[in-house]
């Protein structure tokens, strides 16, 4: 029969097993949660952030929108908007009714240049970098005439981010297209090498899923980019 004083070594023994057992498991515990968090943002925006960037996108399509709607509705014909930046250092020469046609221009549209948050941005391609860009592009074959059409895209996106602008939009998946991004979404003989081609959206053509969509989430081998039809002729 052991005496109290073998008993409490032993239940004291006993007790320091179990703490030291405890500190394993949270140890494993604790390297299988790193793992995972670190598979999770080399995968992509976790589901949350990608919710709120997606809701920032595109709201900032929709008051560039109304932007250009203003515009139009004040006289400027499409033809004629400009979209110089602020950073041009021509963005202020002239006088006062100058700027009347000046997407960004307070005397303008006074749209505000937007950029992309860090997290959102998978760049694969620096010709040109990833992104926010606006401009009278490529036609997109099903507006009304075969002029160009006034596109904004936000170029080399991050895919998570990319499928939650297409839920927002009703739309279940991610179209593929045909042709590089940034030969129908933006202006390559601006901003890339390259030459431009129309986005057309026919059963055979380069995205038929495109048909009618005036915003979509779109990707072409790996990069994504979502653009937004602001003004159409």
């Amino acid at each position: 029969m052991k005496t109290n004083r073998e008993q409490r070594f032993t239940e004291a023994g006993n007790a320091l097993i179990y703490v030291l057992i405890a500190i394993a498991l949270f140890a494993a515990l604790s390297f299988v949660l790193a793992r995972q968090t670190d598979t999770s943002e080399s995968a992509g925006v976790s589901g949350d952030k990608a919710n709120l960037y997606a809701t920032q996108l595109i709201s900032y399509a929709t008051q560039t929108k109304q932007v250009m709607d203003q515009l139009v509705f004040s006289g400027t014909d499409i033809n004629n908007l400009d979209f110089m930046l602020p950073s041009d250092p021509a963005f202020n020469t002239g006088t006062t009714g100058d700027h009347v046609n000046m997407v960004y221009h307070p005397d303008g549209g006074g749209l505000i240049p937007a950029t992309l948050p860090p997290e959102v941005i998978k760049q694969t391609d620096a010709d040109p970098v990833a992104g926010w860009y606006l401009g009278r592009f490529n036609n997109i074959d099903w507006t009304k005439t075969g002029g160009q059409d006034v596109i904004l895209v936000a170029y080399q996106i991050d895919q998570s981010v990319c499928q939650k602008i297409n839920d927002k939009l009703g739309v279940s998946t991610i179209p593929s297209i045909s042709d590089d991004l940034k030969s129908i979404l933006i202006d390559a003989e601006s901003y890339a090498t390259g030459a431009n081609q129309d986005l057309t959206t026919g059963t055979t053509d380069i995205c038929p899923e495109c048909e009618n969509k005036g915003s979509l989430c779109i990707q072409e081998g790996g990069q994504y980019a979502f653009y937004s039809v602001v003004a159409d002729q």
